[in-house]
């Protein structure tokens, strides 16, 4: 379940780095706003309370508005300030990322151990550094299979007896038009096993294979009668396929679906997942697993990081800086259509088109709403770097 914490105030500090020891930190500078010109000298309204949150680098403080309220043109801001609740005393810095390494022995000994029978398939291909490695994967005569690379940390298990099952009652994505995960509840508990329970196991295993950080996780819990409503399968001529539905649904065939993403700093920590998706939804979470009372029957790691610190303090522009950004973008989009925008979220953002193995870890805001027009409403996001206000092209 995610914690958070929104602080309210305005986010504005410096920091005046000297030498290479020790740094000599400046006076915090401070901007109270009820009425701020825009850049066309427009005053607007903008509703901001003020409260400081210490943190640990001298005697700076962070402050953030518990939200921004404001309308520029044809974009509305009813916007939450999202902060994580673990970052509270954390100062924004700059660091290098590059992909941890999945033990694979340690992986096929915790998921694969007694299936000696297995076939196995090897190919060559390039890692993240460009490098040709050996890769594999395993298949049982039950069709349960464990995969690894070409990435280090990309992994891939899975057992045939249930997970089709569960993929046929369960759809993560928004996008698809049998999108059901809000049917199922993430803070109820099953009768096998509390949620805080099942994810320490999926945590336990992600340690043993050597993929470890800090989490932040939803957890669904996958209730049987529920799953037996919402089961779909179709033929290739797309009709109903009645050959393919589970006979019977028991208790037994409930568990926990994880999504998990990486925390760095106390601050959710966000890559375009496969290169491909940008969106910030569960579907695209890099660690996600499903765990019954036989244990763990799915499990996929895709890019997990480990962080080095370069020790960069950076200082963070005014959140009235992002609105602005934010409405220059959709109000240049499109004259026919309105946007709300209604949350912006402090992350950490691992960029993958910065280096070869090596990426580029900055602050970030995710910015999230919806864009209304007289055929239909969809959400939309946007990346805005959280030093500068420029967006974040993906």
């Amino acid at each position: 379940m995610k914690r958070r914490l929104c602080f309210t105030g305005i986010v504005i500090f410096s920091m005046f780095l000297s030498g290479c020891g020790n740094a000599g930190l400046g006076q915090n500078s401070e901007s109270k706003a009820s009425g701020v010109q825009n850049e066309t000298g427009v005053e607007t309204d903008i509703k901001m309370e003020e409260a400081y949150v210490e943190n640990n680098i001298s005697d700076e403080k962070i402050t953030f508005p518990a939200s921004y309220d404001n309308t520029i043109e044809n974009v509305d801001f009813n916007m939450a300030v999202i902060v994580d609740a673990d970052a509270g005393e954390e100062f924004p810095i700059t660091a290098k990322a590059k992909m941890q390494k999945v033990n694979e022995e340690q992986a096929f000994q915790l998921l694969f151990s007694g299936n000696e029978n297995c076939e196995v398939y090897g190919y060559e291909e390039k890692n993240e550094y460009g490098e040709k490695v050996d890769t594999a994967t395993y298949v049982t005569p039950e069709e349960t299979t464990l995969s690894y690379g070409p990435l280090s940390s990309q992994m891939s298990y899975m057992q045939r007896d249930l997970m089709p099952y569960i993929r046929s009652a369960f759809v993560l994505d928004p996008e698809d038009e049998r999108y059901n995960a809000n049917l199922y509840s993430t803070e109820e508990q099953l009768s096998f096993m509390t949620r805080e329970e099942a994810f320490q196991i999926i945590d336990n295993a992600l340690t043993e294979v050597e993929i470890e950080s800090m989490y932040d996780y939803t957890g669904y819990a996958l209730d049987y009668n529920c799953m037996q409503s919402q089961e779909y399968h179709e033929d290739m001529d797309g009709a109903i396929d009645r050959a393919n539905y589970k006979n019977k649904w028991s208790v037994s065939d409930e568990g926990y679906y994880f999504c998990i993403n990486q925390k760095y700093g106390g601050l959710p920590l966000y890559h375009v997942y496969c290169e491909i998706f940008s969106d910030v939804e569960d579907v695209n979470t890099p660690v996600q697993a499903f765990i019954s009372k036989d244990g763990i029957e799915y499990l996929n790691i895709e890019k997990v990081f480990e962080i080095f610190d370069e020790g960069t303090a950076v200082s963070l522009v005014p959140v009235d800086m992002i609105a602005e950004t934010v409405a220059e973008k959709y109000n240049r989009m499109s004259e026919s259509s309105t946007y709300e925008i209604t949350e912006a979220e402090l992350c950490y953002y691992v960029d993958l088109s910065s280096g070869t193995g090596i990426y580029d870890v900055k602050p970030v805001w995710i910015v999230k709403g919806i864009e209304k027009s007289e055929q239909n409403e969809q959400s939309i996001q946007t990346i805005i770097d959280a030093q500068t206000a420029e967006e974040i092209i993906l």
